[in-house]
């Protein structure tokens, strides 16, 4: 006899959130060969960003990124 469906109820792992000194970031996926294209990001006057491939939250450290105003 099959056995039931059991679906998977495991959350799914947060997004890692990397503290940058600026304003202006830039992303690979930190993944090696295995990443994905560098992509460069501008918080703008947010005080954080998300890749859009891969999720990563690059959120600006406190007090940073006041030259940029």
């Amino acid at each position: 006899m099959a056995t039931p469906y059991a679906p998977d109820t495991r959350s799914p792992a947060a997004p890692e959130v990397i503290t940058a000194s600026s304003k202006r970031v830039k992303c690979d996926g930190g993944g090696g060969a295995l990443g994905h294209p560098v992509v460069f990001y501008d918080m703008g006057e947010a005080d954080f960003v998300e890749c859009l491939y891969c999720d990563r939250r690059f959120v600006l450290a406190p007090g940073a990124g006041d030259h940029d105003h």
